[in-house]
Parts: structure tokens; C-alpha cells; sequence
């Protein structure tokens, strides 16, 4: 078959111009999927969590008074072995006055009788601890805009002192004015507390670029001596805050904290109450969780109100 001169010259020329269409077939496909949807954000309701707060803090502990007897006067009728007072050393080696029998690491101090050479030289025990420092940290979940749970742990340190009247002409409590010495410390002692707070921030009562900050709380507290056992209890708290602004995301926080609980005191049988006091300065870091849109609108809509 003759095949005619023109159309020879044009066949070359069809046939590059067809080649890059092919190449361009089989390297790319059409491509038939649909566009990505945009991300589906919700609103501020439908985020149980809104933001966190972390915070670590340092400062005074105030100690506590847990056991306090009056003085033995003419009237006060005692009976003999039965007024212990317990050593913090189970040995009684840590004893530092004179005069008094340890028993078993018990320390018995001369009851009264009728015998005034008998009379005691010391008087009315006292046992508590003397202030010290506090550490801790807590972290801060937020369930709505001004209301948060704080995960709360600290750790106090302190000294276990018993002090008691003494009156070197024996007539503690009556005619002459004795004075209280130490007779025994443990300056070991230490406090452990962990619980729960709910927090409030009161945004609408701020003042002079200080907010105020309510909260109440529960949980347990470990009082532990260097040598006796550990006084556990159940405690509740209250505590006040102002916090000042100071970047973006970070606050300064100067709080005071009242811990109430049960203190078991051998001597007595039974438990007193006693309370803690914590004075702290602390950095708290908010950090949110909310996309930035959600938390956008949702303060638009706060503004709108």
C-alpha cells in the first residue's frame, strides 16, 4: 500500500505530540477522591476537661499542740502510775533533766501525795510541734470555667518537743511561778498530706490585679516520729489564695491553708484535735487544652453576656 508523501511528513509529527499525553496517562491517574473535611472542633460543653494547672510551692508550717495538761495543784487528785508520759525515744536516752523514772521508754514523772518532800518538781506535760517548712505541689483540673479539682501532696518537716513546769522549791502551780523547760524533743518529725481540693476562682472579685481563690478539701495526713509510730487521720482543709499575674500562662500564687484532724495521743487514750497552719508561696502554670478556636468563641460568648 502506497501511502501518500504528505501524509508521510505528518505521521513523525502526530506521534511526538501524542507521546507526552501518554506518559502523562500512565504516571497520573485522575484522581477521584473527595476533599478532606475540616476538623469537627464541637463547642466548649463537649470537653470535659477545659485546662490544667500545675503548680509547685514552698513555706511555713506552724506545727500544733496535741497534748496540754494542766497543773497538778493541792486539790488535783492523781493516782500512782498513772500519769505516763511517753518518751520519743523508746529508750528514754533522749531525756534532758533529772528526776524523772523511764519505764519501758515510758517517762513517769512523781505523782502527788500527801507527802510534801514528795511533791513534784515537774508539772503539767505539754507536747507539740514546733513550726517548720512545707513543700508540695498540685495539679489543677478544670471542669468549668472557675471551678477546678486540685490533686494536692506535701511534706512538712518539724521538731516533737514535751516541755514541762518545773519549780525547783516543789510547789509547782501554787505559790511560786515555775518555768517550762524542755525535758525531751525528736527533731526528726516529719508530715506527709495528700487529698483533694475543689477550687474557686473568684475572676469578679478581683482587686488591685490580685484574684481571689476559695477552696475546700479532704484527704489523709501521715505524722511520723523518728522512733514511735506513725498518727495517721483523715483531715479536712480550707484554704485562701490571691494570685497576681505575672506572664501568659504563669501566676503567682500566696496561699494559707488550715488542716483540722484527730491526733491519737497515747497518754490519753483517745485522739485530739489539732490544726495545722501552712503559709506558701508558689508559681502556678495554667495550661489550656481547648483548641484555639473553641475557647476563642466561647469567651466571645461569655463578652457577648
Amino acid at each position: 500500500m502506497l501511502i501518500p508523501n504528505r501524509i508521510r511528513f505528518c505521521l513523525p509529527l502526530l506521534l511526538l505530540a501524542a507521546c507526552p499525553a501518554w506518559a502523562q496517562d500512565a504516571a497520573a491517574p485522575a484522581d477521584t477522591t473527595a476533599p478532606p473535611l475540616p476538623p469537627v472542633l464541637g463547642d466548649y460543653g463537649d470537653y470535659a476537661v477545659k485546662a490544667y494547672r500545675l503548680e509547685f510551692f514552698g513555706g511555713k508550717y506552724s506545727g500544733g499542740t496535741y497534748l496540754d495538761s494542766p497543773p497538778i495543784k493541792d486539790r488535783t487528785v492523781t493516782q500512782d502510775g498513772k500519769d505516763p508520759l511517753f518518751a520519743y525515744n523508746p529508750d528514754g536516752s533522749g531525756i534532758l533533766v533529772d528526776n524523772l523514772r523511764v519505764e519501758d521508754g515510758i517517762i513517769l514523772y512523781p505523782p502527788l501525795d500527801n507527802n510534801f518532800p514528795d511533791r513534784p518538781n515537774f508539772n503539767a506535760p505539754r507536747k507539740e510541734i514546733k513550726s517548720g517548712q512545707v513543700f508540695g505541689a498540685r495539679i489543677g483540673i478544670y471542669i468549668a470555667d472557675q471551678f477546678h479539682l486540685d490533686i494536692v501532696g506535701s511534706y512538712s518537716s518539724g521538731t516533737a518537743v514535751t516541755t514541762m513546769l518545773y519549780d525547783k522549791d516543789g510547789e509547782a502551780g501554787t505559790k511560786f511561778l515555775p518555768s517550762r523547760v524542755t525535758v525531751e524533743e525528736d527533731d526528726g518529725f516529719k508530715v506527709y498530706m495528700g487529698g483533694l481540693d475543689a477550687m474557686y476562682d473568684a475572676n469578679s472579685a478581683k482587686f488591685l490585679g490580685l484574684t481571689p481563690h476559695l477552696g475546700f478539701g479532704l484527704g489523709g495526713i501521715i505524722n511520723r516520729y523518728s522512733y514511735l509510730a506513725d498518727k495517721t487521720a483523715l483531715y479536712l482543709k480550707g484554704n485562701l489564695a490571691l494570685s497576681a499575674h505575672l506572664t501568659k500562662n504563669l501566676d503567682l500564687f500566696a496561699r494559707a491553708e488550715v488542716t483540722e484532724f484527730a491526733f491519737e495521743v497515747d497518754e490519753l487514750g483517745y485522739a485530739n484535735m489539732v490544726g495545722y497552719t501552712n503559709l506558701t508561696l508558689g508559681l502556678n502554670w495554667f495550661l489550656d487544652v481547648l483548641p484555639a478556636p473553641v475557647r476563642a468563641a466561647h469567651e466571645a460568648d461569655l463578652a457577648s453576656r
